[in-house]
């Protein structure tokens, strides 16, 4: 086994140990990077947030359910999974979500806000899922784990992959990152440096390394990131076809990003945010005590349309910050 495979057990205890070092911080000022919009308990976590427009979910540790319909100013908690599963992925799409997490739970809610079980298809970890305007969903998960679904989430099924084609001996891959595009390619990325692509029925490898990829982010412009180990960032301005490597100035574990079509990216990680202004050609490490005490999982962009937009993370304690351009 490469020396580089992370498990997934040992990725979150790092999470957890990253998350004993936050401190009771104040809001930051105005002259501060960040700004805490939310925070839970110390024992809070959220994992991930989706927008669509200024409304937006964030779920996390034991089951909790958030969503804002301001663009992240502001949160109320609208549910939370039955047994107290994590929620590790959410997906928002015309006003539809999906969230999934520990022993395959699957949740959805076709107005965001009154969210169902649905029956899980295996007991494997989820760590994210994708969805596009059509309806169709997939979630990747531990050792290989794809699922999809093609009504929005109310039904799964298994997606095959042979992972002897992708992966020396065979061995089956943490998967916790997925892009669904709205023609129905798929795009999945996790150890090993794997970004994969299924279209028309066939995986293809797109690259292949030796970290292990947290985040994924493809835009409708061609471009698109993804993030990983020792500060891993990779980017391809092509639709996937290619990806190369960026400095993004920090060794630190990467473990979401977001980005827009005309170059803003952010990435979040463990005690560092990086942000981009120029497409990931430079960056700059946000410094304050909110981001260095903690750890940041994902990253979100909220967008009215017009105006300014908002620039989201949510990690440890539950802690929801806003990033001041």
């Amino acid at each position: 086994m490469s020396a580089y495979r992370r498990s997934l057990a040992g990725a979150l205890a790092l999470c957890v140990w990253a998350a004993g070092l936050a401190t009771a911080a104040g809001v930051a000022g105005a002259a501060e990077p960040v700004r805490a919009l939310s925070r839970g308990t110390a024992h809070d976590a959220l994992y991930d947030v989706a927008f669509e427009g200024l409304d937006g979910v964030a779920v996390g540790g034991f089951g909790k359910i958030l969503a804002t319909v301001d663009g992240g100013l502001t949160w109320t908690r609208v549910g939370s999974a039955p047994g107290g599963q994590a929620l590790f992925g959410v997906a928002r799409r015309n006003g539809r979500c999906v969230a999934v997490g520990q022993q395959g739970a699957v949740f959805r809610a076709d107005d965001c806000r009154k969210w169902s079980a649905v029956s899980p298809y295996s007991q494997a970890r989820l760590m994210a899922v994708g969805m596009n305007r059509h309806g169709v969903a997939v979630a990747v998960g531990a050792f290989g784990q794809v699922a999809m679904s093609s009504d929005w989430g109310a039904s799964w099924s298994s997606v095959p992959v042979d992972w002897s084609r992708f992966v020396d001996g065979g061995a089956e891959p943490h998967l916790y990152a997925v892009d669904v595009s709205d023609d129905g390619s798929v795009t999945v990325a996790g150890e090993f440096e794997l970004i994969l692509r299924l279209q028309e029925g066939r995986w293809k490898v797109l690259h292949k390394g030796e970290r292990t990829l947290f985040g994924l982010r493809l835009l409708g412009n061609g471009a698109g990131y993804a993030v990983g180990q020792s500060g891993a960032v990779l980017a391809t301005f092509d639709g996937g076809a290619t990806w190369r490597a960026l400095d993004s100035g920090t060794q630190a574990i990467l473990t979401g990003i977001a980005a827009t079509q005309d170059g803003q990216v952010i990435a979040t990680g463990i005690n560092v945010i990086v942000t981009s202004g120029d497409s990931g050609k430079t960056w700059r490490a946000l410094q304050s005590p909110l981001v260095r005490n903690a750890w940041h999982q994902a990253a979100g962009i909220s967008d009215a349309g017009s105006g300014p937009r908002r620039l989201v993370t949510v990690g440890a304690g539950g802690l929801i910050l806003q990033v001041n351009n």
